[in-house]
């Protein structure tokens, strides 16, 4: 089945996923004594990535699972290059 994400049109919902990965990665790696600011973070970037999702449409028309894994393959895939 091929994706729900386009790379060039959703490429905002991209950057928004790798923020949120990005965030993760650095809550993950963080070694210290107080994480919570760290969690905020990668909260912050997960709601406005949820919010962009919702807003695009693509939950509404193929559900919040294929729309977010998609997003998530889409990401990885940008990243690799």
């Amino acid at each position: 089945m091929a994706s729900v994400i386009d790379p060039e049109k959703h490429a905002d919902l991209i950057d928004l996923q790798r923020a949120v990965f990005a965030a993760d990665a650095e809550l993950t790696a963080y070694t210290g004594a107080e994480a919570e600011p760290l969690r905020e973070a990668v909260r912050q970037a997960a709601a406005r990535k949820n919010a962009a999702l919702e807003e695009s449409g693509l939950v509404q028309e193929h559900g919040w699972y294929t729309a977010e894994q998609d997003l998530k393959q889409a990401a990885r895939a940008a990243e690799r290059g």
